[in-house]
């Protein structure tokens, strides 16, 4: 897991450099001073020696390990999200045979696989799914915090892996099915479609109308309409359904003409439904101060031991 370093009283750093500046401002003018001792023990004075020098270095480190140490540094701990916390998303994506036509460039069906992915490297936090559909639908991917293998669902997305057909209403009750062990208190479903329904056995809105009775408030459906109002193959995007489900759960309809207004679709969702956490992680931090304690302290008794030597004991 990633690491942080993070000083509960940085200023305390501070402490080191100045007393770095008294010393040499006391040092310019003074001299060294033989010093004596009266008493059981006489002590010599090794100042000016290799032994000294070191002695007077580790007395400076030891300075400057006690300075960290009163700075209480703490190291970081990157954790995931608890259950409860962030938002769980999950993609709902159209596979029919439509959506290969070529007015989104290079495929309908590849521009929207592009602005998904953009969408889920924005946000790091929040466990994201994702369901295809066609004639049937399938979850390939339930909410996650791995990133990483989702977006490798996302690429290996298409066409063909389901049986031709649109089943807008199947697609959105397996979407919501993906939140029966979600916890958090805020569930998305972004739902993209091509065209309109032609294969469910239940139709979109009674299921629209079946979720917002069951999660209420907690899930919101954002729809996304791609291609034009009428398709190549004379079938044309139920924009009335889909405005409906959106707006009965909380949600609003994008109807995408571009590839560049599919970008704008995840930027305006990203803004409504703003992640609770920090987008540089999680971290639990913990008291390392003790190490810098003990070595400082370490490192001045070994330094005061340099510095005098035991030279004779005074006797009869």
């Amino acid at each position: 897991m990633a690491q942080a370093m993070n000083f509960q009283f940085a200023p305390a750093l501070l402490a080191f450099p100045i007393f770095l500046l008294f010393i040499f401002l006391l040092s310019r003018n003074s001299k060294v001073i033989s010093q004596t001792y009266s008493g059981p023990f006489s002590f010599q004075s090794i100042s000016g020696s290799p032994g000294f020098r070191t002695a007077v270095l580790l007395q400076f480190a030891g300075i400057a390990l006690l300075c960290i140490a009163l700075a209480r540094p703490q190291q970081g701990f990157e954790r995931l999200p608890e259950a409860g916390e962030g938002v769980d998303i999950i993609i709902t994506l159209d596979v029919s045979g439509s959506m290969t036509q070529t007015d989104y460039y290079p495929s309908r069906l590849a521009a929207a696989k592009r602005a998904a992915l953009i969408f889920i490297d924005g946000r790091p936090n929040d466990r994201i799914g994702l369901v295809i559909y066609a004639e049937q639908p399938r979850t390939l991917c339930p909410p996650t915090f791995d990133h990483a293998t989702l977006e490798r669902f996302i690429q290996g997305a298409e066409l063909g892996a389901l049986p031709d057909g649109t089943a807008i209403g199947a697609g959105l009750a397996v979407a919501a099915k993906g939140f029966n062990y979600s916890q958090t208190a805020r569930r998305v479903i972004v739902l993209i479609s091509d065209g309109e329904d032609t294969s469910s056995q239940v139709d979109p809105i009674t299921v629209a109308q079946a979720i917002n009775t069951i999660h209420g408030d907690s899930l919101r459906i954002y729809t996304v309409a791609i291609g034009k109002p009428l398709s190549e193959d004379g079938l044309g995007l139920d924009i009335e359904t889909l405005t409906y489900i959106a707006e009965l759960n909380g949600g609003r309809l994008f109807n995408v003409e571009s590839p560049e207004e599919l970008d704008e679709v995840y930027t305006a969702i990203d803004l409504l439904e703003a992640s609770t956490l920090p987008a540089e992680g999680l971290f639990v931090y913990r008291d390392s101060y003790m190490f810098f304690l003990i070595s400082g302290m370490i490192l001045m008794l070994i330094s005061n031991i340099m510095k005098y030597r035991f030279f004779k004991v005074v006797g009869d």
